[in-house]
């Protein structure tokens, strides 16, 4: 199985995404942390969905929100 490629895009502080970062870590999963600072958000809320970070991209799909589903899927990847 081939580790997918996968982003995650948050504001550059702990919060909810925070929990899915040191899941990736942990588990030895290469990921790319897209950290915003707070006044790039204007330009970004209306390309996400329902107008929210954070946002999980898998291979270049489309957006995935929700950060405990996020986890979980974290969790699925563990080597």
């Amino acid at each position: 199985m081939t580790t997918p490629k996968i982003k995650i895009t948050y504001f550059d502080i702990e919060g909810a995404a925070e929990p899915v970062r040191l899941a990736f870590v942990l588990a030895g999963v290469p990921f790319e942390d897209d950290r915003i600072k707070f006044p790039e958000w204007g330009e970004l809320k209306p390309k996400t969905p329902h107008g929210t970070v954070p946002v999980m991209t898998i291979d270049d799909g489309p957006m995935k929100t929700q950060s405990g589903a996020m986890l979980r899927y974290a969790a699925t990847l563990d080597k």
